[in-house]
């Protein structure tokens, strides 16, 4: 299964931070307001160490009644391990608070290996990491939940992208992420796109053309496929096409370009569209 990125993970939970404790005790209520607080620790030789995110849980801006220091796996990296327990005590020290060690996790495997206990030293002192792993995500396939928690249905996708009906998943991220008027109705339908294998992908755009709704899931794409539709016509519709194609670093020949312009079928224009995110050739766009 194609992985979300780091840093796109990192950005779900600095765009809605409450995320985490609603995942941590699913069905309470948040211990307080949830904020995001700075995230460097300073050692004792000044080299400085930034955690993913750090949330302050109730109390005051500067001074929270407890803390999470939130970090975001997408592989084993042994370093870790030496730097997560610098982040509890020195944000411990910092605030003055109880500091617990979330993980998020989506791969199965990596999740297991983060929760594995930290010794310090002869088992005298340990950190035990709190560990969200994809049995942590809910699947998100109701709309009205995933227009309230748009960050929540991108991340259910991640978590669940490689299960049967991945594609009701995606279908209603992506309606929800579409109606988002800042950069997340930019970035996240290309998170959606990232996270769906070839089979799933092709499902949703399958479900998409079903009902006569298709278009193309990224906005890179989608944006000049709409301005094409606009036209109303094919002609339209095969200027666009080829604009796609260019997009994705496809080369045409002349024999292909003329082929896509002369075309007046818009249902085999949208058909050669539709591959046009999935395929890694040129010959799967226009296979008969």
């Amino acid at each position: 299964m194609p992985k979300l990125p780091h840093e796109a993970l990192v950005q779900l939970v600095r765009h809605a931070p409450a995320l985490i404790p609603d995942l941590l005790w699913p069905g309470e209520r948040s211990p307080g307001p949830v904020r995001i607080t700075a995230a460097e620790f300073v050692d004792l030789n000044f080299a400085e160490h930034r955690a993913d995110v750090v949330l302050g849980l109730g109390g005051a801006q500067d001074r929270p009644d407890e803390a999470l220091v939130v970090e975001v796996q997408v592989e084993r990296d042994p370093r870790k391990r030496w730097t997560w327990p610098v982040y509890v005590a020195g944000l411990r020290a910092r605030l003055g608070c109880p500091v617990t060690l979330v993980v998020v996790s989506l791969d199965p495997e990596v999740a297991r290996w983060c929760a594995e206990p930290i010794d310090l030293g002869r088992r005298r002192t340990t950190v035990h990491p709190w560990v969200l792993g994809p049995e942590a995500v809910p699947v998100v396939t109701d709309l009205e939940r995933a227009r309230e928690l748009p960050e929540l249905a991108v991340l259910s996708v991640a978590a669940h992208a490689d299960e049967p009906g991945a594609e009701h998943i995606a279908l209603v991220a992506l309606e929800a992420t579409r109606e988002l008027d800042d950069q997340r109705g930019i970035f996240y339908p290309d998170f959606v796109v990232a996270l769906l294998g070839r089979v799933a992908r092709t499902a949703l755009e399958k479900l998409l053309m079903t009902t006569g709704r298709w278009e193309p899931l990224s906005d890179m794409f989608r944006r000049p496929w709409l301005d094409g539709i606009a036209e109303g016509e094919a002609r339209g519709k095969a200027s666009m096409l080829l604009k796609l194609l260019q997009l994705r670093g496809f080369a045409l020949g002349d024999e292909q370009r003329e082929r896509v312009l002369a075309c007046r079928d818009e249902a085999q224009l949208d058909a050669w569209a539709a591959r046009v995110l999935t395929a890694t050739r040129l010959d799967e766009v226009f296979a008969d």
